[in-house]
């Protein structure tokens, strides 16, 4: 079954009591206690319920790769609107725009839609420039979620 139709039902009133009930422990471990259930999530976890391919585990806090990341993304003649924390979204084309939206709302969980951080553009850039990476090189969704949900 598809993620999608895995997500068919989804119930805003029970998703917010899990995560008020989710508790980190780790950077790969959350523990919640749930209408009485005790679940220790784990990016296989979310792996084993989502079928989102695992990938290499990365983090927000890299810096350094998200910069790269930014600089592979706009080819030279592409013109876009930075600041000091990263790109501002309307400045992207409507495409990417779009994509790096959905990013935010769907993968990092984000209330903050007007910059494109150097984490995001990771996954922009893979997108855009290899559009099917080696397993070696594609990003883990589940150990990303699993970020933004603890």
């Amino acid at each position: 079954m598809s993620l999608c139709d895995k997500l068919q039902g989804y119930d805003d009133e029970v998703a917010e009591e899990f995560l008020r009930a989710l508790k980190p422990k780790s950077k790969m471990l959350a523990i919640v206690n749930f209408r009485g259930l005790s679940l220790r999530i784990t990016p296989r976890f979310i792996n084993r319920v989502s079928e989102l391919p695992m990938g290499v585990l990365w983090d927000k806090e890299e810096r350094k790769l998200g910069q790269k990341a930014k600089k592979e993304f706009f080819p030279p003649e592409e013109q876009f609107s930075e600041d000091k924390n990263g790109v501002h979204r309307t400045s992207l084309l409507p495409l990417w725009s779009e994509v790096s939206l959905q990013i935010m709302k769907y993968i990092t969980c984000e209330g903050r839609f007007s910059v494109v951080y150097g984490y995001h553009f990771r996954l922009l850039t893979k997108l855009r420039h290899q559009m099917d990476p080696p397993a070696e090189d594609k990003l883990s969704i589940p150990y990303f979620l699993l970020q933004s949900m603890a």
